[in-house]
C-alpha cells in the first residue's frame, strides 16, 4: 500500500509542476485600450492577478479620458446648436431682404423696359408746341417741363415759342453730369433746372464741384462746361 501511494505521489508531482509552470508562463497579447482594443473573457480569465489589476487600472484611466471627451463633445454640440440657430435666423433675415430686393429689381426692370420703349425723338405736327409735347404721357407727362425740350434742342430751336411742323426734336431723358453755360445763365438758375437739381438752393453744389474754373459764383461765362455732381 505504501509503495503504491508513493508511486502515485511521484506521478502527481510532475503534473502539478506542469500545470503551475504552464499558468505562470501565459503571456497576454499586447493591446492598446486607447484604440479600442480589449481582452476577451477567455483571455481575461488567463491573466495573472497583477496583469488584471494593470488592465483594470488602464480601463479606469481610459474611462476618465472618454468621459472628458464626451463632456467636451457635448459642450461643442450645444455651442453648434446655438450657432445653427443664429445662422438660421440670419439666413431667414437674408431671405427676406433678398425677396424684397428681388421685388425692387423686378419693378426697376419693368420701369427700365418702359423707359426704353419711350420715344427718343418726336416729329412736330401742325398745332404742336413744346408745352403740348412735354405734356404727353410718353414724353414727360407734365407740360411745365417743356424747357427741358428746349435746352436739349438749342441747336435747332432758337426761340422756344417758335417751332415748325416737321421738325424732329430729341427727347432728352438722362440726368446730365455736364452742363454747358449759355447766355443769361447763373448757378442758381442752372441748379433750378428740372434735369439738374430742380432746386435753385443747391447751386453751392455746382460751385464746389467747379471751383477750379469759377472764382466768383456770381460770375460764369457762356461756353463754360460745368460738372454736375450727383
Amino acid at each position: 500500500m505504501r509503495k503504491r501511494r508513493f508511486i502515485s505521489l511521484l506521478l502527481l508531482v510532475p503534473l502539478i509542476l506542469i500545470l503551475g509552470v504552464g499558468c505562470s508562463r501565459y503571456k497576454p497579447r499586447p493591446i492598446d485600450i486607447s484604440k479600442g482594443e480589449y481582452y476577451e473573457d477567455e483571455e481575461y480569465q488567463k491573466l495573472s492577478k497583477k496583469d488584471r489589476e494593470i488592465y483594470c487600472d488602464k480601463l479606469a484611466e481610459e474611462l476618465v479620458v472618454l468621459e472628458e471627451r464626451s463632456e467636451t463633445a457635448l459642450n461643442e454640440l450645444n455651442h453648434n446648436k446655438e450657432e445653427i440657430k443664429r445662422l438660421t435666423s440670419e439666413l431667414r433675415d437674408a431671405e427676406r431682404v433678398y425677396a424684397n430686393l428681388s421685388a425692387q429689381v423686378d419693378e426697376l426692370s419693368k420701369q427700365l423696359q418702359a423707359l426704353v420703349a419711350l420715344p427718343k425723338s418726336w416729329v412736330l405736327v401742325y398745332g404742336e408746341c413744346l408745352w403740348i409735347v412735354a405734356g404727353y404721357e410718353d414724353i414727360y407727362g407734365d407740360p411745365i417741363r417743356w424747357p427741358r425740350l428746349w435746352r436739349g434742342n438749342r441747336e435747332l430751336i432758337e426761340d422756344p415759342d417758335w417751332v415748325l411742323a416737321g421738325w424732329e426734336i430729341a427727347i432728352p431723358r438722362e440726368w446730365p453730369d455736364r452742363h454747358v453755360v449759355v447766355q443769361d445763365e447763373w448757378l442758381a438758375k442752372i441748379a433750378a433746372y428740372w434735369e439738374i437739381y430742380d432746386d435753385y438752393r443747391k447751386w453751392p453744389l455746382l460751385f464746389e464741384a467747379n471751383n477750379s474754373k469759377i472764382n466768383d459764383p456770381d460770375l460764369i461765362f457762356p461756353e463754360q462746361e460745368l460738372v454736375v455732381p450727383r
